[in-house]
């Protein structure tokens, strides 16, 4: 299936510059495709994205399913993503 993962500000330029990146996947969960992507993109990516105990997710990032938070769908990160999903990532901003 084929699934949309888009990323802004830092965490698109660790993710090479691109907007947009088109993945195709088997079935997968949120965690597991943070998890491939992490493998993909490094230490950069991880360190964004990761706890330091591990935990994808919990890090200073968003993350939208759909244009929904993750953690307001009963699985949060064991979602089972679906063909067309959309997947947001980007780093909080904070201003005041």
């Amino acid at each position: 299936m084929k699934i949309t993962v888009k990323s802004f500000l830092t965490l698109r330029k660790i993710m090479g510059g691109k907007a947009s990146l088109e993945m195709e996947v088997g079935a997968i969960t949120l965690r597991e495709l943070l998890e491939k992507l992490s493998h993909r993109f490094g230490h950069g990516f991880k360190d964004m994205i990761m706890d330091p105990e591990n935990r994808p997710g919990t890090g200073h990032i968003q993350i939208l399913i759909n244009g929904r938070n993750y953690r307001h769908f009963p699985d949060q990160m064991d979602t089972k993503l679906t063909e067309g999903d959309e997947i947001f990532i980007f780093p909080l901003i904070a201003g005041g």
